[in-house]
């Protein structure tokens, strides 16, 4: 089934993206849904080509807009961090100073705190969005809330926990 399905997919899917490593993902991820279907898939059919081609369809959709979330979200914080600058969003003067302590962060972790924080994505959603499995990006998570508190703490001077 590989043989008579991969190359048409992964050229399906690099079209779409444009992005050769991004649909090798996505086609990897079709034959993973292919895996768990039921009734067990034996034999390639025009049935069986047809739902891989939506699979890979929604998967990259959902990718490339996923990709346009977190691309937007790098450009809104990529500009100034500063505390004035962020209650034009609606947010309150704990969560300006909690985005202005991103800087601390990796990109990586400063990725994730956001996808968690503003999008309120799950550690599933998250894991998909960044390539990793749902416990790194929990551990992600949690050294990148420490590090964050740690960084409140000294801006405010005081002895705030942060919550996320």
């Amino acid at each position: 089934m590989i043989a008579a399905f991969q190359m048409p997919l992964l050229r399906y899917a690099a079209r779409l993206m444009n992005n050769v490593t991004l649909a090798q993902d996505v086609v990897q991820n079709a034959w993973i849904k292919l895996s768990k279907r039921v009734p067990p898939v034996e034999e390639p059919s025009d049935e069986v080509r047809s739902w891989l081609y939506t699979v890979v369809h929604n998967e990259a959709v959902d990718l490339i807009r996923a990709e346009e979330r977190q691309r937007k979200l790098h450009e809104a914080f990529s500009t100034e961090q500063g505390t004035e600058a962020l209650p034009e969003t609606g947010l309150d003067e704990r969560e300006a100073l909690v985005l202005s302590c991103l800087s601390v962060l990796s990109p990586l972790q400063q990725q994730v705190v956001l996808l968690r924080l503003q999008q309120g994505l799950n550690y599933e959603a998250i894991a998909q969005i960044i390539g990793e499995k749902p416990g790194y990006v929990g551990n992600l998570l949690h050294h990148a809330v420490k590090l964050l508190g740690e960084e409140v703490k000294r801006k405010e001077g005081g002895e705030h926990e942060l919550l996320i």
